[in-house]
């Protein structure tokens, strides 16, 4: 019989399709980017591709909303958390939530290979 921590894995819930942005883009539309797609972070990259961070709605209430902030002149990389952290696909849900709790983080890219194939929020490991 199966492992009960190991019937559902994170790439069984992740969003496959990684919503990423340069990261000298606006706050305003970056918010207006994940209102318009429903999501609630975006993947920030460099001038060369590469991932720099991640910006999220509580990136955005506690370092823009909450400090009176225009969001239409700061850039996501001045609020982003530049700390990306990664999960292989395979992982348990299990696990997953128990690495963000422990980490303190809300999304995780989902990796295989090494490559970056998703993501998975808290909100989704919670409610599976």
């Amino acid at each position: 019989m199966a492992d009960f921590n190991t019937l559902l894995a994170v790439k069984d819930l992740m969003t496959p399709n990684i919503e990423t942005s340069f990261y000298e883009i606006k706050v305003s539309e970056a918010a207006k980017i994940m209102a318009d797609k429903g999501i609630s972070s975006i993947v920030l990259t460099d001038g060369e591709g590469k991932i720099a961070g991640i910006v999220t709605e509580t990136d955005i209430v506690r370092e823009v909303v909450a400090k009176s902030v225009d969001p239409a002149s700061v850039a996501a990389r001045d609020v982003m958390n530049p700390d990306i952290h990664s999960i292989p696909g395979d992982t348990s849900i299990f696990e997953a939530r128990s690495r963000m709790t422990e980490l303190k983080v809300k999304h995780m890219i989902v990796e295989d290979g090494g490559k970056p194939r998703g993501i998975v929020s808290a909100s989704t490991l919670m409610g599976s």
